[in-house]
């Protein structure tokens, strides 16, 4: 099985096209980034309703700290009323900084419901070093670096996640294959997870460097999906592959 963790949902795509292109890429998963106005979190109840109905896919919801109380509310309802299983943070965009206590709170209610988090590295307030003062502060919390500090931060992230068992390293838009190489033999197979970064990435260029990075078939089968499977919860029961819903689609044809 393999498991995109990390694409970004486009409105004006929809399901059916995420689903079609992850089917052309050979992915049979996919977790699903969704950005949601803590504000207005009604804007998303439409499609969480979609993802909560579809096994395909896991909900990830992207939440702005800054918005204090009302992304606490967001994240909870995503969590309890929609099923996501992970929540997004962007430090760089959203401008705040780990070293801070600034996301603390969303940190803690994730840890509650036992979601998984996903953090961008890379950029300012994203260095890996700040991003591990969160892991320290959350040990069980899994928290996923997304793009593994590519390029220049790498042996920083390296490194935090040799100090903190509950980070798991994602090279997103990583094209070395080398440097994939690197992480596993850094911190074992266990904690390397897939994803695209799509649809910035096409899914099957992440794939192809993955793939390149000639890793033993046992650990290339715990990057590309098994990994994911128990941090997402995809391993309880079969689900249909993604080419075969995309057949029973009311929208399909």
């Amino acid at each position: 099985m393999i498991i995109d963790c990390e694409f970004y949902y486009a409105k004006q795509k929809g399901l059916d096209w995420i689903r079609r292109r992850c089917a052309e890429a050979g992915i049979d998963r996919a977790v699903l980034v969704c950005f949601c106005n803590a504000k207005h979190p009604q804007e998303l109840e439409p499609l969480a309703g979609e993802l909560r109905r579809d096994e395909l896919f896991r909900g990830c919801v992207w939440l702005d700290p800054n918005q204090g109380d009302a992304a606490l509310a967001a994240l909870e309802t995503a969590a309890r009323d929609w099923g996501f299983k992970a929540l997004k943070l962007m430090p760089m965009n959203q401008n705040f900084s780990c070293v801070s206590r600034v996301a603390d709170p969303l940190l803690a209610k994730a840890r509650e419901l036992g979601l998984v988090v996903n953090i961008h590295t890379g950029g300012h307030q994203s260095h890996p070093l700040e991003i591990g003062e969160l892991a320290l502060r959350f040990p069980d919390v899994p928290l996923i670096m997304d793009h593994m500090g590519y390029r220049y931060d790498v042996p920083a992230a390296i490194a935090v996640a040799r100090r903190s068992p509950n980070v798991y390293l994602m090279p997103t838009a990583v094209i070395e294959p080398g440097t994939i190489r690197q992480a596993v033999k850094a911190i074992g197979a266990e904690r390397v997870v897939f994803g695209s970064n799509a649809p910035s990435v096409f899914p099957e260029t992440q794939l192809l460097v993955v793939r390149q990075a000639e890793l033993a078939p046992e650990d290339e089968a715990k990057v590309l999906g098994a990994n994911a499977a128990r941090l997402f919860g995809w391993e309880a029961a079969p689900v249909p592959a993604l080419d075969e819903t995309l057949a029973t689609s009311p929208s399909a044809g």
